[in-house]
């Protein structure tokens, strides 16, 4: 009969049973690496451990930011480098064409051509990233920021606010532009304007009959004509000449709320010399009456800024039908060559903005590369075990328990007489 007691088995069994732990515990750390932390005996490394995790949470999400951004920064540099493009032809095409003796087949070619460039920007504004997301949307969700309609003119959808990305606690850089702020805020000494608003102008003065800006005779058939000037608002310069047989009359003067009566003066003060007088019949209408065998119109130039397309119209004197329309220079090259050229420097700038924020974003990527680097380590120093240390634990622990497990057989094996004898 064996010498034992229940108390006697139960401290035993909680003592093997807490080595165990311990040795599971230490090979478990021995065979991972990492250190088993216990909130009674590690509370300031876990704290530490834990606000570590959090910031390399968080320096990741940075980094990854840093790196699309990037990405999205190099297809809008892209997309600015052919709208440049695109803004170089359009100017070789304005000064080739700002030329009188063109004749109508190449004024048609290089309409055709500018409708391209055209296309090509609207194109490159309603372009997306590899995600889908539009360069040039803001932050709207709109499918297409850029839409042209029936009459031709391109509107925008998108908003006017620019998509940022965080790439440090206290930076974001662009991901994308507004499109209204790259396309349709162009500015200079007279306001601002769009880069499709150039083109069109260009297209326009192409359209219009280069020799439209003099008339033909108009007492080619009676002796009298009625003529309707464009309306001046408030105040506006008009310029103008009438070339009455071998005389010219140059006209150009600031005229106020339609009232035409200085220029109908400064005709009939020619009267003795041309046989032409001229009187107002209304809404913007003189009546030249004369005996006059050539007058023509010409020369007309509107320096308001009120009319898309201000002309001066010859009526017919029985029904008020326009027999003709006598419009500004057609071309109007200088105007436009200007205004190309300011879209070129603002897309410039708009370029530079785009390698700027690229190089924020650059930079933001190694420091929080580095600080990747000095959080891992700060992590590793607090989370992997000492694998030295725990060999030696391990080795303790392994000797306790033989010697504990042969003490326990030791004592349990014994009889009642093996403690008599």
């Amino acid at each position: 009969m064996s010498v034992s007691t229940t108390r006697f088995f139960d401290n035993n069994s909680t003592l093997f049973s807490k080595i165990n732990d311990e040795l599971k515990s230490l090979q478990g750390q021995v065979g991972t690496g990492k250190a088993e932390l216990k909130l009674s005996e590690n509370i300031t490394d876990i704290s530490k451990l834990s606000a570590a995790e959090e910031k390399k949470s968080e320096t990741s999400q940075f980094l990854g930011n840093s790196k699309r951004v990037q990405s999205d920064l190099e297809f809008l540099d892209v997309a600015f480098d052919r709208l440049q493009n695109s803004l170089v032809r359009l100017q070789e095409l304005a000064v080739e064409s700002a030329n009188d003796t063109l004749l109508a087949e190449e004024r048609q070619r290089f309409v055709q051509e500018a409708q391209m460039i055209k296309s090509e920007i609207l194109d490159v504004a309603n372009q997306k990233d590899t995600f889908g997301n539009n360069l040039f949307g803001g932050v709207s969700g709109v499918e297409t920021p850029f839409e042209i309609n029936s009459d031709g003119k391109v509107n925008y959808l998108g908003s006017s606010l620019a998509k940022e990305v965080q790439v440090t606690e206290a930076l974001a850089v662009k991901q994308n532009f507004s499109g209204f702020d790259v396309f349709n805020n162009i500015k200079n000494e007279n306001g601002s304007f769009s880069v499709f608003e150039v083109v069109d102008d260009l297209i326009s003065s192409l359209e219009i009959d280069l020799n439209s800006n003099i008339s033909s005779n108009i007492f080619k058939t009676s002796t009298s004509a009625v003529i309707k000037l464009p309306s001046t608002g408030p105040e506006s310069r008009m310029a103008l000449s009438l070339n009455i047989d071998a005389i010219r009359i140059d006209i150009d003067d600031v005229f106020y709320g339609n009232d035409f009566s200085e220029l109908v003066d400064k005709i009939n003060s020619y009267t003795a010399e041309t046989g032409l007088t001229a009187s107002l019949v209304g809404d913007n209408q003189i009546l030249l009456e004369g005996d006059v065998n050539t007058l023509t119109v010409s020369d007309f130039t509107h320096y308001g800024d009120d009319l898309e397309q201000p002309s001066i119209e010859v009526l017919s004197e029985k029904d008020g039908t326009v027999l003709q329309s006598i419009s500004e220079d057609a071309l109007m090259s200088s105007n436009i060559t200007e205004k190309i050229t300011d879209v070129f420097e603002h897309l410039s700038s708009k370029r530079a903005e785009v390698s700027a924020n690229s190089r924020r974003a650059q930079d933001s990527e190694m420091a929080m590369q580095d600080l990747m680097i000095t959080l891992e380590e700060d992590i590793s120093e607090i989370s992997d075990a000492d694998l030295a240390s725990l060999i030696t634990q391990l080795e303790f622990l392994m000797t306790q328990k033989d010697a504990a497990q042969a003490t326990f057989t030791r004592i349990t094996g014994k009889t009642l007489f093996d403690l008599i004898g």
